[in-house]
């Protein structure tokens, strides 16, 4: 009787997506983590919701992008609720545009995941660049003196980059359980 209620097909994919984004968060923190480029290490996780966010629409990748982000803030202690405001509404949005406008391909994927890694990078280095201590004046000569505005925005760029590679792995799996029928 109360398995009539529960939709077994939409338990299965929310269980295989629990378990792929288990595993892109050991994959990113023991093996990617350890390849860093210039200092910078990539990220997974923006990556996987904006494929479930394309492949399965805005309210998947908006509870995938959840999970995602309870986690990824969990791992990032200077950012409290970065990750979890942004990835939920990163799949959201994907998922929205998925539906009416994007292809749901391999280049409309790789750009929409270059823009949400490019808005995380942005934040991420948003109070670094904008947001002084005590004293702004002494701030702003630190901040425009000798590239530092440069050194940041570079390392935002290169995390996007680098994260970005790392994405055409998540995207084939995302892509196989998508067209997957999860059956009754």
């Amino acid at each position: 009787m109360l398995l009539d209620l529960i939709d077994l097909s939409k338990l299965r994919r929310a269980i295989v997506y629990g378990l792929m984004l288990a595993g892109v968060f050991i994959l990113q923190n023991l093996i990617v983590a350890r390849i860093p480029l210039a200092g910078v290490r990539a990220m997974l996780a923006p990556s996987l919701v904006v494929a479930v966010g394309l492949f399965e629409g805005g309210v998947w990748g908006g509870f995938v992008g959840l999970a995602a982000g309870f986690f990824a803030d969990m791992g990032y202690t200077d950012h409290v609720v970065l990750f979890t405001i942004l990835l939920p509404a990163a799949g959201l949005l994907v998922g929205a545009l998925g539906k009416y406008m994007l292809q749901k391909g391999l280049v409309s994927y790789l750009v929409m995941a270059a823009l949400t890694l490019a808005v995380i990078a942005f934040c991420q280095m948003f109070r670094t660049l904008f947001l002084s201590g005590d004293d702004a004046e002494a701030f702003r000569r630190l901040y425009y003196a000798g590239g530092y505005v440069w050194r940041v925005v570079r390392t935002g760029l290169i995390q996007t980059g680098w994260s970005l590679v790392w994405a055409v792995p998540v995207y084939f799996p995302c892509k196989l359980i998508a067209a997957r029928p999860m059956g009754h």
